[in-house]
């Protein structure tokens, strides 16, 4: 091609110049032109002249070429392109997919009666076996006509640290006995309406789509097809494995199934033909597409090669043939496309700028089923159960927020530049912790989280790979167990791309714990398509450091000294709210004496200790910590093995004195 050019210029014997671009400069160039190599032919170049009408014309032409080049050329860069058509083009091309419309949330608080049962010890409690389970995707309304549905299950037979049941008194009879309960669970809402279509599909068609008939439709619910198989969304079609979500029950996993109230569900991946993936238009419509097969292929992955591609090329002889270079396409590592059925689509539809609505706004329950087992219950409990279903209430102490129409083009434009940029992969130290933590509730939860590259010195601590070393400022400390656990020297670790991931949950009570095997396995197996090939991810228990503190102030005079106290007490305690606490923070003794002097009528604090708290003073960890080694200037280093502070118990490990 450069040869073909570089001719064309040699023979080329006239003058161009190829930088002007707009009507006057060409006009311009044009005149020149024909004054250079026509002098004998055209010599009248008045305004009025007619062969200015050739000229301007000419020109005019080449500045509608020009100016549509560089205007589709403008419309291939996201940053530049103005069509809403081609930014939604874009935007798919880096991996973004476009809003129509953004639902609004709040948290809802749901409500049921439950009758009362004496126990052998004469106590009443609630009989849990009226206690409801709400099936997902419950329905509700509020009184400004906006629907909102409760896409997890409510169940009011759980009581864990992060499905909390609230019980109280509803009525009682004359002897001052309780008939009827009162249960109250919290959970998320989100604006919208559940839809269902049918359509029917006959013949197969690769890349089968189908769009929907609303604009603001917010998530694809099922896709199901005639024979009951379900069809699955997924990112992009060459995505052949699903994340699922199932109970965790013990006939999902008996050993894991243990673990429920701290993680109900456990992640797992299915693998499957049955896919589809959803896109938008400029007209902010929805389309369902399915994959290219058509054909009854085996459920394999095929790799591209000599085989497979074009033809058989092993066994090629002819070149003289038609290479098909698509047939790939048709297998199903791009998913099956359905024939001759009917598909049963849900959809959710809804969002929008007016979908928030006001505090108590959400009243009531429009649709809901219920997973509750009746086959041990006699007409008359059936009858009883039957009216406690019909005691459902439903409030939302808060305004629902987040509601918004679609987006705009710039806010298409930047978040498909910030997607684009993040690729949802773990690569900075952030990546790591904010993909940790947004692990779903219902997989498990992961308090604190720390993540510390390639140890150079590393043991083995209660099966787990962890580092000991010194704490900050070198000061010569270890943390070390009281009671030494199988520790021995581990091998050095050279590799670069090591990284060390400590984590810490919450037991029942809030109180710092390692994380159970439910919620590990559901966190190896949710980061795992987030990490980088040659990431190496060692995930470990944290240290936990428990403390006591104990304190004395002086009071002025007037105040009542145990009122001063008790608000002493609280400040300290909301200073050391393990929500506030994170690995290797240290403890500022000063800003603590600070919380405290602010408490009104305080006059001075005397005195402020910090004390390790160990399994020899009760049920606390067993790493012992030199408190007063780690003091430097008025502060409390934590180590560098990665460590977090607690007060255990508040009601007792604060202690205060009025002196």
């Amino acid at each position: 091609m450069s040869e073909i050019i570089n001719k064309t210029f040699r023979t080329n014997t006239k003058d161009v110049n190829y930088v002007n671009r707009d009507f006057t400069s060409l006009k311009q160039q044009l005149i020149d032109f024909t004054k250079q190599y026509y002098p004998l032919s055209y010599r009248d170049f008045s305004e009025s002249s007619p062969g200015q009408i050739f000229i301007e014309q000419a020109a005019y032409v080449g500045d509608v070429l020009s100016y549509y080049t560089d205007q589709q050329f403008l419309e291939s860069f996201i940053q530049f392109a103005v069509d809403r058509r081609n930014i939604i083009n874009s935007a798919k091309f880096l991996g973004y997919k476009p809003k129509v419309s953004s639902a609004s949330s709040t948290d809802v608080d749901i409500f049921q009666l439950i009758p009362s049962i004496q126990t052998t010890n004469n106590e009443y409690i609630p009989d849990e076996r009226y206690a409801l389970i709400l099936r997902p995707f419950t329905q509700l309304s509020s009184i400004s006509g906006v629907n909102f549905i409760v896409e997890e299950s409510v169940d009011f037979t759980q009581d864990t640290l992060f499905s909390p049941r609230e019980i109280s008194v509803f009525n009682r009879d004359a002897t001052g006995a309780p008939q009827f309960f009162l249960l109250k669970k919290s959970t998320k809402a989100y604006s919208g309406t559940t839809v269902t279509k049918q359509v029917s599909v006959n013949a197969a068609t690769p890349f089968l789509s189908i769009k929907l008939d609303e604009t603001n439709v917010l998530k694809v619910v099922s896709v199901v097809d005639s024979n009951n198989n379900n069809y699955y969304e997924v990112d992009y079609l060459a995505q052949d494995t699903i994340p699922l979500k199932v109970d965790n029950v013990p006939l999902t996993n008996q050993t894991l199934s243990k673990y429920r109230g701290e993680t109900p569900k456990i992640l797992k991946y299915l693998r499957t033909e049955k896919r589809f993936v959803t896109t938008i238009d400029e007209n902010n419509f929805t389309y369902i597409q399915f994959g290219a097969n058509t054909e009854n292929f085996e459920n394999t992955i095929v790799v591209p090669n000599p085989t497979n591609v074009g033809v058989a090329l092993s066994n090629l002889k002819n070149l003289n043939i038609s290479l098909d270079g698509t047939n790939i396409l048709k297998s199903n590592s791009y998913g099956v496309s359905p024939s001759n059925t009917t598909l049963t689509i849900t959809y959710i539809i809804g969002g929008g700028i007016n979908s928030n609505v006001n505090s108590g706004d959400i009243r009531k329950i429009s649709a809901t089923s219920f997973q509750n087992d009746t086959t041990s219950l006699t007409d008359s409990e059936i009858s009883l159960l039957n009216n406690v279903k019909n005691s459902l209430r439903v409030n939302n102490n808060e305004a629902s927020t987040g509601g918004d129409d679609a987006e705009s083009d710039e806010e298409i434009r930047q978040n498909a530049m910030l997607n684009f940029s993040s690729q949802n992969r773990m690569v900075t130290q952030d990546d790591f912790l904010l993909r940790v933590y947004a692990l779903p509730p219902d997989l498990g939860n992961v308090a604190k989280a720390y993540v510390q590259s390639n140890l150079t010195q590393q043991v083995t601590y209660n099966g787990l790979v962890s580092g000991i070393t010194t704490i900050n400022n070198n000061l010569n400390v270890d943390l070390n167990p009281i009671n030494p656990l199988d520790r021995r020297k581990f091998l050095e670790s050279n590799n670069p791309f090591t990284n060390n991931l400590y984590l810490l949950g919450y037991d029942a009570n809030k109180n710092l714990t390692t994380i159970n095997q439910a919620t590990l396995q559901n966190l190896i197996t949710y980061i795992k398509n987030y990490r980088i090939l040659t990431d190496k991810i060692n995930i470990i228990d944290g240290f936990i450091i428990n403390i006591g503190v104990e304190f004395k102030i002086s009071v002025f005079q007037g105040f009542n000294k145990r009122d001063v106290l008790n608000n002493c007490i609280q400040s300290v305690k909301s200073f050391f709210e393990i929500d506030k606490w994170s690995f290797n923070q240290p403890i500022n003794l000063s800003q603590l004496n600070f919380e405290i002097m602010k408490v009104e009528g305080v006059q001075s604090v005397t005195d402020i200790k910090v004390k390790n708290l160990t399994i020899d003073d009760g049920n606390y960890s067993p790493i012992a910590y030199n408190i007063s080694i780690a003091t430097q200037n008025n502060i409390v280093y934590p180590s560098k093995d990665p460590s977090v502070f607690e007060v255990k118990y508040p009601n007792s490990d604060i202690k205060g004195l009025v002196v």
